[in-house]
């Protein structure tokens, strides 16, 4: 047997930013995290500062060291996962020359229906023609809600053609990390398929290269696109710069990576086809590993590249599940109402206990929530309907409606709108591979609450897995790639021994009825109100 040899996980979320110690042979050892903020510039403008996340990198790394420098001489490799679908343009230095547009930007929609798709025959929105040539190449398309990453630059293009001019390279989050570590302009075929411009025809992932046809047809420049590499390729080595600012040593190899959907599907040990697994953080997913290529351009569900070199991971993408729940949280538990007791003395209550108040909350009230529904749509969605406009929303309130309702209405409409998309992700990976389980791993930090964990069995009456560490799957699923990358792991089915089953929850039966009426009547809520949507926030 090898000897214990570690990874550097670093995993940068929407909202915070994990540096992360794993063993080869017991999994994950400590971690140190810092917050990294989203900004709200105008409306419908989401972005984040390069200069807050690279300091958030640092910082994490050498705490964790400083915690630990007896771990330092058995680091293997340092590696790194992120968030997915943002934009940052920076010069032939690597200097950002803006803020990076996050995944949840819109900004784009309108120029993306109006200019981008103009003039073209359009189905379900979108341009026939233009998706058809899409599909055949790169295997997916962009969506209509302007929130990809070619609707970005294309938008940067058009309105301010100075900066895009002056734009070296594009990088998305941990393009910009691997940036950091090792002065390398790398991104891996994962993160590269969500921009739609790879051409993904040669069934051999290695020979995927950046279509010309693609960039032509979108007026982008192909030499403005990063350098292309599979997950597990070592980058290169820590800099001396990346030394002095973290403490981890010159020349230890940067392994590439993967975006979080994907390490987050390999951290949840959900690695087998059909194995589904369920990820809610700010945003979520339902997803599972599947053997070829698949999309349905309707309900915007479909494959990208594995982390795992060739293969790929079929999900249904969703906006704002987790960030729904702070969202509610934020309005009937407001930080002025928390810290100061009635005589005015400093009272602060942690966001475990405030979850805890939470969890309480959702046992007060019935399966159902006397009747309240709630969409969890409040940056539009992505899939199973895929709409700029759309908004979240309270249904059926009255004056006997209590806080216990709400909230549990939340964590229902959560599961409801993952129900949806989920049979989708089933109807698919069925058709490609046959196989299928009844288990269900759930990560992300939802996973924490029982209460929560037991809703989403009851709505969708399947046994619920929830993990240990559930929040450190991403950085788990990229450590396996580093681990994998250097031989200490022979294949990535070796995580399975180093994840642990807190504990199973099995749906209660007598709950199906009440869930399958009310999701029924979930479903309705988007046709019944998309024109309404559209004409209060197009």
């Amino acid at each position: 047997m090898t000897a214990d040899k570690l990874i550097l996980s670093v995993d940068i979320g929407t909202t915070e930013i994990k540096s992360v110690l794993v063993s080869s042979k017991d999994g994950y050892l400590d971690s140190r995290k810092t917050a990294c903020p989203l900004l709200y510039p105008e409306k419908n403008s989401v972005e984040q500062s390069p200069q807050d996340m690279a300091e958030g990198v640092y910082s994490t790394i050498r705490e964790l060291l400083e915690e630990h420098p007896e771990m330092v001489q058995h680091i293997a490799g340092l590696t790194f996962t992120s968030q997915m679908g943002n934009t940052l343009p920076v010069d032939k230095a690597g200097k950002p020359l803006m803020n990076f547009f996050s995944w949840m930007d819109e900004r784009t929609a309108r120029f993306t229906m109006d200019e981008l798709y103009k003039g073209l025959i359009r189905i379900e929105g979108q341009p026939l023609l233009m998706i058809l040539k899409f599909l055949k190449i790169s295997g997916g398309a962009p969506g209509k809600n302007g929130k990809d990453i070619l609707c970005k630059m294309a938008w940067l293009k058009r309105y301010h053609s100075n900066l895009y001019r002056k734009t070296y390279k594009f990088l998305d989050v941990k393009d910009f990390a691997v940036f950091l570590a090792t002065g390398r302009f790398v991104t891996s075929y994962d993160i590269a398929y969500i921009t739609w411009l790879l051409d993904t025809r040669n069934k051999d992932q290695s020979q995927w290269s950046w279509s010309p046809t693609l960039h032509r047809m979108t007026g982008l420049d192909i030499e403005k696109m990063l350098e292309l590499k599979a997950s597990t390729e070592i980058v290169g080595g820590v800099t001396t710069e990346f030394f002095e600012r973290t403490g981890l040593p010159e020349g230890i190899p940067v392994i590439n990576g993967s975006g979080d959907l994907l390490t987050s599907a390999i951290g949840s040990g959900a690695i087998d086809m059909g194995n589904l697994h369920i990820n809610i953080g700010t945003a979520g997913w339902v997803a599972t590993h599947c053997p070829v290529a698949a999309v349905d351009i309707k309900h915007y569900v479909g494959t990208i590249a594995s982390g795992m070199p060739g293969k790929f991971l079929l999900l249904s993408k969703q906006e704002t599940l987790g960030g729904a729940l702070d969202w509610v949280k934020n309005m009937l538990y407001p930080k002025a109402l928390l810290k100061e007791t009635p005589d005015e003395t400093p009272n602060e209550i942690s966001n475990d206990e405030i979850y805890a108040m939470i969890d309480e909350s959702v046992n007060q009230s019935p399966p159902g929530a006397n009747g309240v529904l709630f969409t969890p749509w409040l940056l539009g969605e992505r899939s199973p309907v895929n709409d700029a406009n759309l908004r979240g929303q309270f249904f059926n309130l009255g004056l006997d409606t209590t806080r216990s309702d709400l909230f549990r209405s939340v964590f229902e409409g959560v599961a409801f709108n993952i129900r949806w998309g989920m049979e989708y992700v089933e109807s698919i990976s069925q058709k490609k591979t046959g196989a299928t389980s009844e288990e269900l791993r759930f990560i992300g930090g939802a996973s924490k609450s029982a209460t929560w964990c037991q809703v989403f069995s009851d709505v969708l009456q399947r046994p619920v897995v929830k993990m240990g560490n559930p929040q450190m799957a991403c950085a788990m699923g990229v450590a396996a790639i580093a681990f994998v990358s250097l031989g200490i792991w022979k294949d990535f089915k070796e995580i399975e021994r180093v994840l642990e089953k807190v504990r199973i929850f099995h749906p209660n039966k007598n709950n199906k009825a009440v869930y399958d009426k009310l999701y029924k009547q979930f479903r309705e809520l988007y046709p019944k109100n998309r024109k309404i949507y559209a004409k209060l926030n197009a």
